[in-house]
């Protein structure tokens, strides 16, 4: 996972991945601004982010061997694609400073996410399942479902305002 996303941060140029999906979104969508369909990619990211880390949280509930977080590398991977291909989509494709910016951002939002799934884990676990056995782990799916889901959005948003809003690198 680190080695593409070290690829990823390091090329002149996107990766294939990136520019078939922005490709595919620009022809699906063809009505939209650019700034309408770096929003679908955000929504169709944080969607997929959300299956993942619900899928990935509600075992982690039952049993307290697993992981809490199966879908770090995953999480991290869909992120970069996400701020990499709302470059793509604005026109403007992200400069090497952006670019090794969006892998950094995804590995730290990616772990944020992680020790945010942790705790709900936890505190899935402390939940009453005597009388409802399934309550922890859907409980541990919705939190888990939830954080993989806000920073996804989190980082659609972040890249939009990246490449939509400003034409030169700013923090905030």
């Amino acid at each position: 996972m680190y080695e593409a996303l070290a690829r990823a941060a390091l090329a002149t140029e996107d990766p294939e991945r990136v520019i078939e999906t922005a490709r595919r979104m620009r022809e699906r969508h063809p009505d939209l601004s650019r700034e309408e369909v770096a929003r679908k990619l955000t929504s169709r990211a944080a969607l997929s982010c959300a299956v993942v880390g619900a899928f990935a949280a509600a075992p982690a509930a039952l049993v307290s061997g697993l992981p809490a977080a199966l879908d770090l590398s995953y999480q991290a991977r869909a992120l970069d694609r996400l701020v990499l291909s709302a470059a793509r989509v604005s026109g403007r494709p992200a400069s090497p400073l952006e670019r090794l910016a969006a892998a950094g951002a995804s590995v730290l939002v990616a772990g944020a996410v992680q020790a945010v799934r942790r705790q709900a884990i936890g505190a899935a676990r402390r939940l009453p399942a005597k009388r409802a056995p399934l309550l922890p782990v859907l409980a541990a799916a919705l939190a888990g479902g939830a954080a993989s889901y806000a920073a996804a959005r989190l980082m659609g948003l972040l890249a939009q305002r990246q490449f939509f809003r400003k034409r030169r690198w700013q923090p905030w």
